[in-house]
């Protein structure tokens, strides 16, 4: 133990010196220190989580590390199929048939790791993705722990986040406010008594807005920017769409504005029935105000912006190519999404990696990134190219609040990130997502992505 002790403290130490890649820290152990297999896994994890203790000044509390953190292949007699179970999975038989599973592969060699760079984890798998900095609208080092997957996507972030730094690191842009939104929806037997209540509720705004705002959005020093009226018919019935947007420049607000707009629900419907106004339904109408969803008209989520400068012939010799290179590649992409998915924006690698930054903070949406959308762009101004991710309605929130609350292992990986508030995590999500794309792109333009031999 105290011989692993003192590997730990050797590699930690290497590994943040730069001697070796975190990625690398398993070959390492097997191939310099004769460390045997499967005992490497947990050597290398417990390094780059020492580096990351002291790169930061925090110590690992809540993301537990499994005895054994790896994989052992299995193999069903039955079919041949081959089963990949983490190696505290006991239950050891084929869900297709029922046959017991076989250890797959010889003794030494059956092992895998959970993620590449894993640092912890028994639900969500953890990852170390190295550093990035930022300046602009904030000012600091993000250090990255994302929940990625099995894949090499971590890797890639890291070697994009080194890349990104060398380069001065990642100017940020962040909104003001964070927005959400929500609606009401009347139904109405004609257009006459629609217009009547189009009119006793816009002289209940003042009065309506200021109690909202007093009862529900102070807590969170959150105002109502817009009130919006929207007429739409379907055969013979008439609707109108009473549509609330608030902003919150320290908070989601997504909670407190619902609970909002049900309190003004149940103002208006008092007040149509003072006024005589008939409707044959009030309803809290969620679909038009793009909640969750991909959508131009989408109105909740915060806008952030990332991008880095590198004079053209810097560009030309890390892509081993020309920049009108670049610019077809982003042009043959944007066209494909545009053409493709009917998308708005470009959308790339940040459906990958966004998501790993909500699983590892469990900041809703917490499975994915649905109401996000991504705009990679590439500008060329004098003598320099400007590659860039924008991220106009990124979902935020970082505390434990009413509004929702974070566990304990993802308050901890806020933490360990550098994250304290809702502007830094969108910092964090547009520069790691920057980096991504800036690496992937990189590795396509030098032919080096998905080469097969």
């Amino acid at each position: 133990m105290n011989d692993n002790k003192k590997l730990v403290e050797e590699l930690a130490d290497k590994i943040k010196t730069g001697d070796v890649q975190p990625w690398k820290a398993e070959s390492v152990l097997l191939e310099e220190y004769n460390v045997s297999a499967p005992d490497h896994f947990q050597i290398a994890a417990l390094s780059r989580r020492k580096c990351i203790e002291e790169l930061t000044g925090h110590k690992f509390n809540y993301l537990e590390l499994p005895e054994k953190p790896y994989l052992m292949q299995w193999r069903c007699p039955k079919d041949n199929s081959i089963w990949q179970l983490e190696a505290r999975d006991t239950d050891t038989v084929c869900t297709h048939c029922g046959s017991v599973l076989e250890p797959h592969r010889s003794e030494s060699d059956r092992f895998l790791p959970l993620v590449n760079n894993y640092i912890g984890g028994k639900e969500e798998y953890y990852s170390s993705a190295g550093q990035i900095k930022v300046f602009g609208d904030v000012d600091k080092t993000f250090t990255n722990l994302l929940a990625y997957g099995p894949g090499f996507g971590s890797i890639g972030i890291s070697v994009g986040c080194f890349r990104v730094n060398k380069l001065g690191g990642a100017e940020v842009k962040v909104g003001k406010w964070a927005g959400a939104a929500r609606n009401l929806g009347y139904i109405f037997e004609s257009e006459e008594e629609r217009e009547k209540a189009v009119t006793v509720a816009k002289e209940q705004l003042p009065v309506l807005r200021k109690e909202m705002e007093e009862k529900f959005l102070a807590e969170f020093s959150g105002e109502i920017y817009e009130v919006e009226f929207v007429r739409r018919q379907h055969h013979g019935q008439f609707f109108i769409y009473i549509c609330f947007y608030t902003r919150f420049e320290h908070a989601r607000g997504h909670g407190v504005t619902s609970a909002a707009v049900g309190f003004a629900r149940g103002r208006l419907d008092a007040e149509f029935g003072a006024n005589n106004v008939a409707f044959i339904q009030s309803l809290i109408a969620m679909g038009f105000d793009g909640d969750l969803k991909p959508s131009p008209r989408n109105r909740r989520g915060r806008y952030v912006s990332a991008q880095v400068k590198v004079p053209i012939p810097a560009y030309e010799k890390m892509s081993k190519t020309s920049i009108d290179k670049l610019m077809s590649y982003m042009e043959i992409d944007r066209q494909g999404v545009m053409q493709e998915q009917g998308g708005f924006v470009y959308s790339g690698m940040g459906g990958e990696i966004i998501p790993a930054l909500y699983r590892g903070t469990k900041v809703n949406p917490r499975p994915y990134n649905v109401s996000c959308t991504e705009n990679v762009y590439v500008e060329i101004r004098g003598e320099e190219v400007i590659f860039g991710v924008e991220l106009p309605n990124l979902e935020v929130g970082a505390t434990s609040n009413r509004e929702g609350p974070i566990c304990p292992t993802a308050r901890e990986v806020l933490k360990f990130m550098g994250i304290g508030t809702s502007k830094e995590f969108a910092a964090a999500a547009a520069a790691i997502t920057l980096a991504g794309e800036f690496n992937f792109t990189l590795l396509h333009l030098r032919g080096e992505m998905y080469v097969s031999k």
